[in-house]
């Protein structure tokens, strides 16, 4: 048994591959705990198609009795759709990373070989976690966008709608009515959604770190409290990258990479500086598509939300290399709910041609 015999076993081919790393537990980020859990979808194209119709309600006027009744006419659907995109990484395994592990013809190398698969395979897996939570909290800005910032998918473009003016809480201003403005984005949201709001319905924000101590710090916060010593207490303790409602709205610290910056939210997460207002705890609201991997056995098939295999060497039998991808698509099916918050007047930028 030679080491190319190895990654020939049936552990190593595309199914117990894509269902091993389909085992691995996800290390998911807030914004697919909040948002995407349990509303992945696969799909069997490469492009995902939404149509939707315009059904605006209006009064009806009376008639006299016996007069015909107005006829309704029949509202025309548009179609959009957008590429899915491809995320994949591979890593090489060379021969030599094995070796002084396995005895040669031994039956029991596989699980040798397996680790050093394992391993690998679970390195790509945590960056693949990092990508998808980019793009779902890239869905939630409206924006759905790639490693480099480049737009993938326009929201507020695909589906017709405009995007909402920023929300300035004007933190820097002692007087500011902070609780008035939470009443605007909660206004402002649900006159938006067109549906039917459930009990479990709520309004959330993900905060940049200066725009979450300022606000849990603002005088109009505290003083909401009638007792002021228990608010001083309450408030005083340390909310960092925690949850705190105020206005009807789930403030959240949000926790990103650590390489945010005073100007920017780094490889992932929330300007210091603003906020960002989606509602959670409605069906329907949000989707997730994936499409099949460009594999052969997977031409036409519904798709998976990972897949993996392992590529031997099959000139020198030197070498296998893992590849893991995915194909996923995160969407807020209704952009308009989605609003941002400001600290000041005229902070940072939301072109949706450049980073948000």
């Amino acid at each position: 048994m030679n080491f190319l015999d190895i990654f020939n076993d049936d552990a190593f081919g595309l199914v117990s591959m894509t269902a091993a790393i389909n085992k691995v537990d996800n290390i998911p980020g807030r914004a697919g705990a909040l948002a995407f859990a349990g509303v992945g979808e696969g799909i069997a194209t490469t492009t995902a198609v939404f149509e939707q119709k315009a059904e605006t309600l209006s009064l009806i006027q009376s008639t006299p009795r016996g007069a015909p009744a107005p006829q309704e006419t029949q509202d025309k659907a548009t179609l959009n759709s957008v590429n899915i995109p491809q995320i994949k990484d591979e890593a090489t395994i060379g021969a030599h990373m094995v070796q002084g592990v396995r005895e040669f013809g031994s039956t029991n190398a596989l699980r040798s070989a397996q680790a050093v698969v394992n391993t690998q395979t679970l390195k790509i897996t945590r960056k693949m976690d990092l990508t998808l939570e980019n793009l779902r909290l890239g869905a939630l800005k409206g924006h759905v966008r790639d490693a480099d910032g480049t737009l993938l998918a326009d929201l507020y473009s695909l589906f017709g709608v405009s995007q909402g003016d920023d929300v300035n809480f004007d933190l820097t201003n002692t007087s500011a009515d902070v609780r008035g403005k939470c009443q605007e984005v909660a206004r402002y949201i649900k006159r938006n959604v067109k549906m039917t709001l459930p009990a479990s319905a709520k309004i959330w924000a993900f905060c940049g770190d200066d725009f979450f101590d300022r606000f849990i710090s603002h005088t109009n916060v505290k003083a909401t409290y009638q007792n002021w010593q228990a608010s001083e207490q309450r408030l005083g303790a340390n909310y960092a990258f925690d949850v705190f409602s105020f206005g009807g709205i789930n403030f959240e610290n949000y926790a990103g990479t650590d390489d945010a910056t005073i100007d920017d939210e780094g490889t992932i997460g929330i300007k210091p500086g603003e906020c960002r207002f989606f509602l959670t705890g409605v069906p329907g609201l949000y989707a997730e598509y994936f499409a099949p991997a460009d594999f052969w056995s997977t031409v036409n098939t519904i798709g998976l939300p990972r897949y993996s295999r392992v590529v031997p060497d099959r000139d020198m039998d030197r070498y296998v290399k893992v590849h893991v991808q995915m194909n996923p698509l995160p969407v807020c099916l209704r952009p308009a709910t989605l609003l941002r918050g400001i600290k000041t007047e005229g902070y940072g930028s939301d072109n949706p041609q450049s980073a948000d």
